[in-house]
């Protein structure tokens, strides 16, 4: 089966790409070509999908039966303008959809976001009200709604919530430049015994923080795999994918400073437009439908495979920016 990959040089690409190098026909796409340790030899298609023309040479070329268009601005950031989560998340994927129905590309599983709902102390399901705060939440929404409507495309909208941990042997794990989500910046000042910025400390959460359902990368692989399985034969659906349980941010240092046996230092400052309180999933559906459930998740496994992923780049001398802002 030919299977295209857009955005395989960003964190869940490069892991996917990881995963299923020894599977089916694999191609991958992003408009930067892939970082030194990313193992992408061949199959590579430099393309940025605001081109329309160049967009529809690759799908020519390619003729892929299954695309998993993962590329996006994923950060959520006041300081990010409109205009580039307009262009990343709702363009390039409008331009995708009119290559794929151009060369009659049948399939396709996005990745979505649990940025696209309300917040509720309650597990979230797919039927959940829609209400994103950032416009990072409101272009995936946009850019689900555009897959939806379009009729001769069958897909699957996989809605993640907190992806984190690295794949197996240090392959590949999370390397935004600057990085900026709550687990790994927090491992690395941590490594470096510095302070810890948490945003928000007086959310009606019992310690003030910040709950949220994380989800280890091996587990968001599984389901995409599952899901490609799914999409062979049966109809379009939308489904979560988290680990079904909820841990504040507080929590979450706690764990790591028990993990590394050394006291962390936690500032606790005032909350980020955007941010909501609580989001947590039901994985009911996924594991019905998809026949899916989260194996890797528990939050000390994902801990560790940050802790290890971080000594790599390390001892690599692999270095990355880091700022005081996270998910």
């Amino acid at each position: 089966m030919k299977i295209l990959i857009t955005g395989c040089s960003g964190y869940i690409g490069s892991c996917l790409s990881n995963y299923f190098k020894k599977k089916n026909q694999i191609y991958f796409l992003d408009k930067k070509k892939p970082k030194k340790f990313i193992n992408i030899k061949k199959n590579f298609f430099k393309c940025n999908l605001n081109n329309l023309k160049k967009t529809e040479e690759v799908i020519e070329k390619i003729r892929p039966e299954i695309i998993i268009h993962l590329a996006a601005k994923s950060t959520v950031n006041d300081k990010i303008k409109k205009s580039s989560y307009i262009s990343n998340n709702i363009k390039a994927t409008k331009n995708l959809i009119k290559a794929m129905n151009k060369f009659n590309v049948k399939k396709i599983i996005f990745s979505s976001t649990a940025a696209v709902y309300d917040a509720n102390s309650k597990l979230i399901n797919e039927n959940h009200l829609l209400k994103p705060l950032s416009n990072y939440g409101k272009t995936k929404l946009f850019a689900e709604n555009e897959i939806i409507k379009n009729k001769k495309i069958n897909h699957i909208i996989l809605r993640f919530f907190n992806v984190a941990g690295s794949m197996d042997n240090n392959s590949i794990g999370e390397f935004h430049n600057p990085e900026t989500h709550l687990i790994p910046v927090s491992v690395f000042r941590a490594l470096k015994n510095k302070s810890i910025n948490l945003f928000g400390k007086n959310y009606k959460t019992k310690d003030g923080t910040c709950i949220r359902d994380y989800i280890h990368i091996k587990d968001i692989c599984s389901a995409i795999e599952k899901s490609i399985f799914y999409l062979k034969k049966k109809k379009s659906l939308i489904i979560n994918i988290g680990s079904g349980e909820g841990i504040s941010n507080k929590n979450v240092l706690l764990t790591l400073a028990k993990i590394l046996n050394k006291k962390i230092k936690i500032s606790l400052l005032k909350k980020r437009k955007g941010d909501q309180p609580v989001l947590v999933c039901s994985i009911y559906k996924a594991k019905k439908i998809l026949k899916w459930r989260p194996r890797f998740s528990k939050i000390e496994n994902i801990l560790k495979s940050e802790i290890n992923w971080s000594n790599f780049l390390i001892k690599k001398n692999i270095t990355r920016k880091y700022i005081s802002v996270q998910k």
